[in-house]
């Protein structure tokens, strides 16, 4: 087997082989089984650089890299068994002692069935080859699987990660449909960008799970046809950081409703308190102040001034217990309101001038008003106290000066809008915003700002009940209020009011503290169920020329009117009473006296309210605590309707 492929001219077989072997371009050499290189032909020559003279004998571990001459042995082992190597990239020693990176191929060499040794042909590795070795080192590097597929579906590229993310060997992979790995299947073309929205796409795997991945694709033209070429990365744990993520945020919105709703539950139990102790704080001041104004007229015609000017003191403070029953009503949403419909913008500009005296000069005001507002129901009365509430709170926010800026706009309120707030729906919306530039408000604070009595200002500097007043004009006009507040970054509270298509209004006249123009007698059946009302009821109507009929509750009063044997004019009745309410009387009245009319009295008035606070249909009303004059110009009116 020995021999260096010498020349030769004969023309039998093995004279061919050799001649074919010299001639040919790839190095071949043959080791024999004593691992010493046997033949060795020009090609081999010129690329390792060792004249067949100089290696021919000498130990093939010469040209060999030395941590893989233990290969050698195992790859005779191989080759004794009938395999054959295909083509691998290692390298070979050259004769300046460089190493060069070459292709192998290893066969057997055999003779009358005996090994004889092996057969190389190496070829050096060529620009080409080294650069689809570098592509393939990079896809291998890369972190993310990559596939490539062709035209017809199929993959024909793929590396290790691949492997792992579909677990599949390479050869599994290689020639299979993508469509049976991918769901949504690879697109023909690159989408024109990441849909946010989209579900993931889904891998498939070997052992029929799935696993979400995102896909990124390219397209890549080749001498065999367009290559498809994908990126796909595992995103489990992002989905599932994405799910966790959703689920606290859905945990922290609904904790957000639930205090939501606590908070509003609380101001709702509040507001029932308060109503019923201003029912009761109304009777009494209705009871001081009438009696301080019979002390104040008889001292005035009897000379006694200083007892006169004492009833006075009296009225007044009793008035200011009023203001207070009022707001705690409003808080309560249980004072009555006179809604109609009107153009925000026209509140805003008829009190501007007024809100700019009450904040004083340190403070500048700004009014940005959206022209063409829709209208909206509301008492503009209140929408004044809203507004007067609000810039006040502003004022004692910058005692140093700042900016209050007041704004309206209409908007749209969608689901988005709405969400987290469980009184609020969708649908047109008139905004209402008020700002400031003052200390603003801590979140402990927000959290109680609309509780009745709580102030964060000093004792005899406040009452605690103007934003609840706020509170409840806003929620009685089926509103919804917000604040938004940073320290030392200032304050803006935002109002929306549902929008009306009816047309604006002209404002109704307030009841008159005037005594009445002209005194026309009537008869009058009075009930009341407080003793001490009972006796001003009394003595205002007597003095006013009015015969009187008084009753403790709604049967009493039934029982005086049917055994009443002269006419009956009005009706006076408080709306709260044990027994019966004042409505379900007067509807047994009206069927006693047909032609008698009816005019309820309470500072609670809830029940003869209709919808939205307004009254009902046919109902007239005289608010405690009253005046004399009020009483009397609110009956006058009355016997003049009709």
């Amino acid at each position: 087997m020995g021999g260096t492929y010498g020349s030769t001219r004969q023309a039998g077989p093995a004279q061919m082989i050799d001649a074919a072997v010299r001639s040919a371009h790839d190095a071949i050499w043959t080791v024999g089984a004593d691992f010493t290189v046997s033949s060795w032909n020009p090609a081999a020559e010129a690329l390792l650089g060792w004249p067949a003279a100089e290696i021919i004998g000498r130990s093939a571990d010469l040209i060999v890299p030395p941590d893989r001459r233990g290969d050698q042995r195992e790859m005779l082992t191989l080759l004794a068994a009938g395999a054959r190597l295909e083509r691998f990239r290692t390298q070979r020693r050259h004769r300046d002692g460089r190493w060069i990176l070459v292709t192998l191929a290893m066969s057997p060499l055999r003779e009358d069935g005996q090994l004889l040794g092996f057969t190389v042909i190496a070829r050096a590795v060529g620009p080409r080859e080294r650069l689809e070795s570098s592509l393939q080192a990079l896809l291998e590097a890369a972190p993310d699987a990559f596939i490539g597929v062709g035209d017809d579906g199929r993959i024909v590229l793929s590396n290790t990660q691949a492997e792992q993310l579909f677990g599949q060997t390479r050869s599994g992979l290689i020639g299979r449909a993508i469509g049976d790995l991918l769901s949504p299947p690879l697109p023909e073309s690159p989408p024109p960008g990441p849909d946010p929205e989209a579900e993931p796409t889904l891998a498939h795997r070997m052992d029929g799970t799935t696993v979400p991945v995102e896909v990124s694709m390219s397209l890549l033209p080749t001498d065999e046809g367009r290559l498809r070429c994908a990126v796909i990365r595992d995103i489990t744990e992002r989905v599932r950081a994405q799910d966790r993520l959703r689920q606290l945020q859905a945990e922290a919105e609904r904790a957000r409703m639930e205090a939501q709703l606590q908070r509003t539950q609380r101001l709702e139990g509040l507001g029932q308190l308060a109503g019923g102790v201003a029912h009761d704080f109304n009777n009494l001041i209705a009871v001081i102040a009438n009696y301080a104004t019979f002390i104040e007229e008889s001292a005035t015609e009897s000379g006694l001034t200083e007892i006169a000017g004492d009833a006075g003191q009296i009225t007044r403070a009793a008035q200011r217990g009023a203001d207070l029953t009022h707001q705690l009503l409003a808080f309560a949403r249980r004072e009555v309101v006179r809604p109609r419909p009107l153009d925000i913008n026209d509140v805003v500009t008829d009190i501007e001038e007024m809100l700019r005296r009450s904040i004083g000069e340190h403070i500048a005001l700004s009014v940005r008003v959206s022209p063409d507002l829709p209208a909206v129901t509301a008492d503009p009365g209140q929408l004044d106290q809203v507004l007067v509430n609000l810039a006040v709170n502003a004022r004692d926010a910058m005692p140093r000066g700042g900016e209050l800026t007041i704004e309206t706009e209409a908007i749209e309120v969608d689901l988005d809008y709405a969400a987290g707030r469980p009184n609020l729906r969708t649908g047109r919306y008139v905004r209402l915003r008020v700002s400031d530039t003052g200390t603003g408000m801590p979140p402990e604070v927000i959290e109680r700002a609309f509780e009745p009595f709580y102030t964060t200002k000093p004792a005899g500097e406040g009452t605690g009940l103007g934003l609840a007043t706020v509170y409840g004009i806003v929620t009685a006009a089926g509103g919804d209020l917000n604040i938004y507040s940073e320290q030392g970054m200032g304050t803006t509270f935002t109002i929306l009011l549902p929008t009306t298509d009816a047309a604006p209004a002209a404002v109704a006249d307030e009841q008159s503290e005037a005594a009445p123009g002209h005194a026309r007698r009537a008869t009058v059946l009075a009930v009341e169920d407080e003793e001490a009302l009972r006796g001003v009821l009394h003595r205002i109507l007597l003095g006013a020329g009015h015969e009187v009929l008084i009753a403790a509750d709604g049967p009493s009063a039934l029982a005086l009117a049917e055994a009443h044997e002269g006419a009956i004019d009005l009706l006076l009745t408080d709306v709260v009473m044990p027994q019966m309410l004042g409505r379900d009387l007067a509807g047994h009245f009206a069927a006693l006296r047909p032609g008698a009319k009816v005019l309820f009295m309470s500072g609670y008035a809830r029940p003869v309210l209709a919808s939205q606070g307004t009254l009902a249909p046919g109902v007239t009303l005289v608010e405690k605590p009253f005046s004399k004059n009020q009483l009397l110009t609110a009956i006058q009116k009355v016997l003049d309707e009709g």
